[in-house]
């Protein structure tokens, strides 16, 4: 906690750029669509063969706009089908759904699940799990660019791991019938595709390991690094109905520190759950913001449950959740070479600011965009966007990009450029990162307006000399800066030596 008050502190300061500099306005109040992160809304139900959708005919392009939403969860009942294989009809209705999402530029939180009331808690055995997530095994591969995440689903009523007759009550616990599941879900579903588990103590006892991801660990493709979280009682009482539970406590400390941790690699999420006759339900909905900062919220239920979500609305919290939750990037300043030479290297130097609750999870790459009345090049930058902290935590991106050869001489205006990773949708700017600051963003391409230009010359030198010096791109360096006081005067001690002084 210390950290972020730190980091706080930092922001409040008021920087002296250095000649050449490029300033920029940030944006904290527009509330707009932005990939990956957001307020949600819920489309579920039982599945048929004459009704295998859930996303076709359910929604359209208003979807959403209100809230400038860009991800419906949606929930598959395979109750009619718990002991029987998936007809084609229902796979095909699946990829007819994903594609549908395509069509309006979103992507979804999945999940699938066999039953959705309490008085019904015979979901399928794990055989049967294990037979249908290997039909979807496939579909789910080729829709890969439209599932934001997956949560594990499939056990007990709204595949929430309660409420089974096969797999018990038993929230915090891995039976082994529980264990097939995971086992089965890690088998079936693509390398780079986050799991979601409704409580972490499951994913403690799986990996039987009660240490949180490390800098090192996260992002690295194993099974530890894929098991998210969603919460489903954000803000109830008993530990949010037993999500920070633990053998001996109903809210244990310790594991909410493991989720606060775990969560800056791997994602979270869910939706409120607190009834009309709850005494607290006043006191705590006011709680959201915090508690979304320090388990790194990436999405939340915009309806569900009513007693809090319309609290939010009437007294503004709603607003401030939608603009903070997930990422959410200012550019600060920047610094660009004047001119470059064509296979000779161009110095980048950006100030990013992340003042959202979380950070960005799915691979992503950055680019410098060179744009000419005629030709347009994208550079890719080394900087991780996954690693760009939250909670109003600066990177500096300060590295040197390649000129391609056959850049033509001339003048090229710049740009910052973040598209999704998959071919199938990269190129549509409905699912490229918006940057909150004013007028940068060009909604026609995705692209976020550096304000300045490069020429490229053959006469520009190779190198373009040394980077400026600037704070490196580090975990640990950009959660070090020392708060000082001398002779009377608060300046923030950056590890590089940097003073900045807060006026």
């Amino acid at each position: 906690m210390k950290r972020f008050m730190l980091v706080v502190a930092v922001l409040t300061c008021t920087v002296v750029l250095s000649a050449g500099e490029i300033t920029y306005t940030p944006d904290n109040t527009t509330i707009f669509k932005n990939p990956e992160r957001g307020f949600t809304e819920e489309l579920n139900g039982k599945v048929t063969v004459k009704s295998p959708y859930r996303v076709k005919n359910h929604i359209d392009s208003n979807w959403g706009k209100r809230d400038c939403m860009t991800m419906p969860v949606v929930l598959y009942n395979f109750g009619n089908f718990k002991s029987q294989d998936l007809p084609s009809e229902i796979l095909n209705g699946f990829d007819e759904d994903m594609q549908e999402l395509r069509n309006l530029g979103l992507k979804c939180v999945l999940r699938f699940a066999y039953t959705e009331r309490e008085s019904d808690i015979v979901d399928a055995t794990p055989d049967w799990v294990k037979r249908h997530l290997e039909q979807l095994k496939s579909h789910l591969a080729a829709n890969a660019d439209v599932i934001y995440v997956l949560e594990a689903g499939f056990v007990g009523v709204w595949g929430e791991w309660y409420y089974s007759q096969n797999y018990g009550n038993e929230t915090q616990h891995v039976t082994a019938n529980r264990r097939k599941v995971i086992q089965y879900l890690f088998a079936n579903t693509p390398a780079d595709m986050f799991i979601l588990f409704r409580y972490p103590m499951i994913q403690q006892e799986y990996l039987n390991d009660v240490t949180p991801l490390t800098p090192t660990e996260g992002f690295s493709g194993t099974e530890k690094a894929r098991m998210g979280c969603h919460n489903d009682a954000f803000l109830h009482n008993w530990g949010n109905m037993g999500t920070y539970a633990s053998d001996d406590k109903d809210d244990d400390p310790a594991m909410r520190q493991y989720v606060a941790a775990q969560t800056l690699y791997v994602p979270n999420g869910g939706e409120t759950n607190i009834d009309d006759d709850d005494a607290l339900a006043q006191q705590r909905y006011t709680q959201a913001p915090s508690e979304m900062a320090t388990y790194h919220w990436s999405f939340c239920g915009s309806t569900y449950a009513e007693p809090v979500t319309n609290r939010w609305r009437s007294s503004g919290l709603f607003d401030t959740l939608n603009i903070h939750m997930g990422y959410r990037y200012n550019l600060l300043d920047a610094q660009f070479s004047d001119e470059a030479a064509p296979a000779g290297k161009m110095n980048v130097t950006i100030r990013v600011r992340n003042v959202g609750y979380a950070p960005i999870y799915n691979e992503r790459t950055a680019y410098i965009v060179l744009q000419s009345s005629t030709k347009t090049y994208k550079l890719p930058l080394a900087s991780d966007p996954r690693r760009w902290l939250p909670n109003g935590v600066i990177t500096w991106i300060n590295e040197q990009v390649d000129i391609p050869s056959d850049v033509p001489e001339g003048t090229y205006h710049l740009y910052l450029y973040m598209p999704d990773k998959y071919s199938s949708i990269a190129a549509d700017p409905r699912y490229a990162v918006r940057f909150a600051n004013v007028s940068v963003w060009d909604a026609n391409t995705g692209y976020n307006d550096l304000g300045t230009t490069v020429t490229i010359s053959n006469s520009a030198p190779l190198n373009p000399g040394p980077l400026p010096e600037g704070l490196e791109e580090t975990e640990q360096a950009q959660l070090k800066p020392k708060k000082v006081v001398e002779n009377g005067i608060f300046y923030i001690l950056m590890p590089n030596g940097k003073k900045y002084y807060c006026i």
